[in-house]
């Protein structure tokens, strides 16, 4: 009941912080059963329970409607955060941090948390990392960079096991800061390390398809990014099928298999996308290039020699262009191999290493049994032929 946010016992307490639960169970009825919980493990001073209570409203609609948690912080939480983990309290102010609309005030209150949290590298760190994504907001990147090399020795010279948390955050900071100044290797490469820390649910639902969508361009366009198995087996891209850029899932599908025709028909179709029309010439010799990856990835060792002509017809190109399809694949160091120009072969000695998604595995699964097959086949015979010998 509302009577029990209001008691004697309490007075040792922060009366103020107590009184501002009272008012927000009053102007808000249908949350009354978390203010009463808040209050009387406040009265208890069960902190470990408080602090639970307090990481679950994070996830509570009423409380991720601003300015409800900033408040939460500034007139209850504030007046015994010291009895708090640090790491938990950083969360917390961060999330509180969030439902503030100007910059100033933001990181004014990251400040202070900055400040109750010092000493313990895993908080700091976490604030750390809010404030160099909004800094990036701000244009603030040489400051920027600055934090994350800073914070780069310092989770290399951490003894522990650091949190999950703190890895996302610090990767989630160098993607931003790379998506900043548009350079789609690093932002692959941080977002997939960014995902490996971050479980899906803990990206808000209004950030998934923008994420999702700014990975899937940035392994498109990426220069050194041949492989998109990882990525695809990631429920995150999951996410673009039925938004409005389900046309780039469609195009890692196909860069995925080397799919040419399906690059070329979705390309048409998205003529009015700078990204795809400026990187036009380079995507054209990606997705060959990565149909070639899978033709030779699909042969036996021994079969690996393949005339100017077959990879011609394989790649839909030019026989003219192919010694250059070719020596682009080994200068990108995803093939390598010899060139034979006067006999117009190619001998193929190293593919890169490919993450497989399911339906590949199931295609090699299938290749494997027949080739199973064979060797009992084989077997068979040769044994035949020696018991018909020993005879």
């Amino acid at each position: 009941p509302l009577s029990r946010l209001w008691s004697p016992t309490a007075q040792s307490l922060s009366m103020s912080g107590l009184t501002y639960l009272q008012e927000q169970a009053a102007e808000f009825p249908a949350e009354e059963a978390h203010f009463t919980q808040l209050s009387d493990l406040y009265k208890d001073r069960l902190w470990f329970q408080l602090t639970e209570k307090l990481l679950e409203l994070l996830s509570i609609n009423h409380f991720q409607s601003p300015p409800h948690l900033a408040k939460l912080y500034t007139e209850f939480v504030k007046g015994f955060e010291k009895e708090l983990k640090r790491l938990d309290l950083a969360q917390f102010g961060i999330a509180a941090s969030k439902q503030y609309d100007d910059f100033k005030g933001s990181m004014k209150l990251l400040d202070e948390i900055f400040e109750s949290v010092k000493g313990d590298t895993q908080a700091e760190i976490l604030c750390k990392m809010e404030k160099v994504g909004r800094m990036i907001q701000d244009g603030q990147m040489e400051e920027s960079l600055k934090i994350l090399d800073e914070t780069k020795v310092a989770m290399e010279g951490y003894d522990d096991v650091m949190d999950p948390a703190v890895h996302s955050a610090y990767y989630k900071a160098k993607f931003l800061f790379y998506k900043e100044k548009k350079n789609a290797t690093e932002i692959f490469r941080n977002a997939l390390l960014f995902l490996s820390y971050t479980p899906i649910d803990k990206i808000p639902d209004g950030e998934r398809v923008e994420f999702a969508f700014d990975v899937s361009i940035a392994a498109l366009t990426g220069r050194d990014i041949f492989n998109f198995g990882e990525l695809l087996e990631r429920p995150l891209v999951k996410v673009l099928e039925e938004s409005k850029y389900s046309w780039t899932l469609e195009l890692l599908e196909a860069f995925n298999k080397g799919d040419f025709k399906t690059y070329e028909r979705v390309v048409s179709q998205q003529s009015n996308q700078p990204l795809l029309q400026n990187n036009k010439k380079f995507l054209w010799y990606k997705v060959r290039i990565l149909r070639l990856i899978g033709s030779v990835f699909s042969r036996s060792s021994q079969e690996r020699t393949l005339s100017f002509k077959e990879i011609s017809e394989t790649c839909d190109t030019k026989q003219e262009q192919v010694e250059f399809l070719v020596m682009k694949a080994f200068s990108l160091g995803v093939l390598r191999g010899v060139v034979d120009q006067v006999s117009q072969k190619v001998t193929i000695k190293w593919v890169q290493p490919r993450v497989l998604t399911m339906e590949q595995i199931k295609g090699m699964s299938k290749k494997l049994k027949s080739w199973s097959e064979e060797l009992k086949k084989a077997t068979l015979e040769v044994e035949t032929h020696s018991s018909e010998i020993l005879q």
